[in-house]
């Protein structure tokens, strides 16, 4: 088990730091036009919040590989699943929920200075404490865990079953992994990306208290701005998460497969 979260710990970190590194100025785009779909795009300001993204980037991703693989382990040792699909979608839930806890905080100040609220992390973090109190760095938690789980669930399913090491299939070279990341990441974003509109509205409120709860803000978001309004920025997410997928699973397995062949 020490193995198993040591070596996820460390290749899921890696993994997480590239694609935040290499597609923060697409996640900044996106985040603008959920946060306000008639956004006009200021692309002197694309790199703000990059510095909450990379503090983020390592405990947040090693946080999720750590903790699924972990619950995978003793799934597989200890309570013998029905099935490998059960196994990814109980470890998935599992690593969604301890992710979200400790992404939230860092999301709610990256969000702010996306949107232009505040221009440094410093500022927001007061503003926050100011505005909201402590609380105000969890606020849309549960939005996120609504988000995070059902896109983690999803995407580690399809990976899983991809990757196929659970199914009886062989080893699969890096290529694949890639172009595996790239199909689960991009399906899953497209289907979530409702959850993803409401957690940012939610993030962003700035105290006024117009968004208040997930589902409130999906109503208020379709009565005042339409449907289409709950898929803003989806070309631009799927983009993302697509090639975000790509780079999460080929750099996590490569340096999976570095670490295991060097310890």
């Amino acid at each position: 088990l020490f193995n198993t979260f040591f070596t996820s710990l460390i290749a899921g970190g890696c993994a997480g730091c590239a694609v935040d590194l290499a597609l923060f100025p697409l996640d900044a785009i996106k985040t603008r036009l959920m946060a306000n779909a008639a956004a006009k795009l200021e692309f002197s300001k694309i790199y703000k919040g990059l510095s909450m993204a990379m503090a983020a980037s390592f405990p947040c991703a090693a946080t999720f590989w750590a903790s699924y693989c972990s619950m995978k382990w003793i799934l597989e040792n200890y309570a013998n699943p029905s099935s490998p699909t059960m196994l990814h979608f109980l470890s998935a839930i599992f690593g969604s929920a301890c992710t979200a806890c400790v992404r939230n905080p860092f999301e709610v100040v990256k969000s702010l200075m996306q949107v232009g609220a505040y221009k440094s992390v410093r500022s927001a973090s007061q503003g926050i404490l100011k505005t909201k109190g402590p609380s105000g760095f969890y606020v849309g938690l549960l939005s996120l865990i609504y988000r995070e789980i059902p896109f983690d669930a999803m995407q580690m399913i399809i990976y899983e079953y991809l990757k196929g090491s659970d199914y009886g299939g062989s080893q699969l070279s890096l290529y694949r992994h890639l172009i595996n990341g790239a199909i689960a990441g991009g399906f899953s974003a497209f289907i979530t990306t409702p959850i993803d509109v409401a957690k940012v509205r939610i993030q962003t409120d700035k105290g006024e208290g117009k968004y208040r709860s997930f589902l409130q803000t999906i109503k208020l978001i379709y009565k005042t701005e339409g449907l289409p309004a709950l898929w803003s920025s989806w070309k631009i997410r799927v983009i993302y998460i697509t090639v975000g997928g790509m780079m999460f699973f080929g750099t996590y397995e490569a340096v999976k497969a570095e670490m295991t062949t060097q310890f």
